[in-house]
């Protein structure tokens, strides 16, 4: 694996999210992930690439915040989060990515319906009743083992079905079974801990609906 297969699109996101917002608080509320998994992203970046992504800044008429490095805004700029790279990228344990393909139902909440039960609100437009292909990024998922007020759109209770094994990177690969889909999550090894996630343990997982991007459907158009 090289150190470009370790940038995802959610990283990508968060990078030019900085660049815009001056403030990683502020990039989180865009992208719609938390700080500590924010924090987690931006320090995984720099092991992997051997230097700072992002650095603090003080004074000035902004009043200070977070900017890129000029390692975070090559990254940024690298144009990993093509839906391409990441379909290209060998599947593994560690980021394994979720797709799913439905049927598009419109309206003022536009959905996707993936079968067993499961329909996903979704933020982009399509033609009523058309098959789309899905792509959901293991980060973009909140696990939790309660619901709780959220703006997410989508609240699915599911069931751990497996824990992948710790790579090193202080992260763990979570398989949820949800409505009959089978979603994989990523969660920090403390979140592990402090939930208490096991195989067979009931969780709640929390996804926005901008998280939700349309790809290519296999073996059919986007």
């Amino acid at each position: 694996m090289t150190r470009a297969d370790l940038v995802t699109s959610t990283d990508v996101a968060l990078l030019r999210s900085v660049a815009r917002e001056r403030s990683v608080v502020a990039a989180c509320r865009e992208i719609g992930i938390s700080r500590d998994r924010a924090v987690y992203r931006l320090e995984r970046l720099a092991r992997a690439f051997g230097g700072p992504v992002v650095r603090g800044v003080r004074g000035g008429r902004s009043h200070g915040g977070t900017v890129l490095t000029e390692l975070g805004d090559r990254i940024a700029r690298g144009g990993f989060d093509s839906v391409e790279l990441l379909n290209a990228r060998p599947a593994t344990p560690l980021d394994p990515p979720n797709r799913l393909v439905g049927r598009y139902r419109g309206g003022p909440a536009p959905e996707v319906e993936v079968g067993g039960g499961l329909r996903l609100r979704v933020a982009f437009p399509a033609e009523d009743g058309e098959t789309v292909g899905l792509l959901l990024d293991p980060d973009a998922i909140l696990v939790a083992r309660r619901r709780f007020p959220s703006s997410a759109r989508n609240v699915l209770p599911g069931r751990v079905e497996r824990l992948y094994p710790d790579p090193g990177l202080g992260r763990r690969t979570i398989a949820v079974r949800a409505g009959g889909a089978l979603l994989r999550a990523a969660v920090t090894t403390e979140t592990v801990r402090a939930l208490d996630l096991a195989a067979g343990h009931d969780v709640v997982l929390y996804v926005k609906a901008t998280a939700l991007r349309r790809v290519a459907r296999p073996g059919g158009r986007p």
